[in-house]
């Protein structure tokens, strides 16, 4: 096994959720968690995720030797086709963690997602004016990471 402390120069090249990244969707599923029906399920829970900023990430690579850092995010928009295309994409990509606290009941999870699509629609009017986005958008921000090793 390669202890990465003893490798000598190298590049680091990553691409990753950056600050801000889903932060409509995210604020969405979040409104559905406070939802009576679903309040009790939340009570404790702590989304794992963590979207870093570039300075924080800049001043953490130097700190493990890493040097002619490039780090920047980029926002990006993917519209997905349809609300069964999209139904079908959070529920397994996005909505995991949150599903998992739910009973294991398909009935209350149905009623989740489907009450997160219908907050999802409701929340299209404020997007409406960028055109480059629907309802069925999912609004990335992305760090991308370029780093020199010493």
């Amino acid at each position: 096994m390669l202890n990465c402390d003893e490798t000598k120069g190298g590049q680091l090249l990553i691409q990753c959720g950056g600050y801000g990244n889903l932060q409509r969707i995210l604020a969405i599923l979040r409104r559905v968690m406070e939802f009576n029906e679903f309040k009790e399920y939340f009570t404790s829970f702590n989304q794992s995720w963590y979207f870093a900023k570039p300075d924080d990430t800049s001043k953490l690579l130097g700190e493990i030797d890493y040097v002619s850092t490039k780090i920047h995010l980029h926002n990006d928009c993917v519209n997905l086709i349809d609300r069964e295309i999209y139904s079908r994409f959070v529920k397994t990509v996005i909505m995991k963690p949150f599903l998992e606290r739910l009973p294991d009941d398909d009935k209350l999870k149905n009623r989740y997602l489907e009450l997160f699509l219908q907050e999802v629609e409701k929340s299209s009017a404020s997007i409406s004016s960028n055109k480059s986005q629907t309802p069925w958008s999912l609004d990335y921000v992305r760090l991308n990471i370029i780093a020199d090793k010493l």
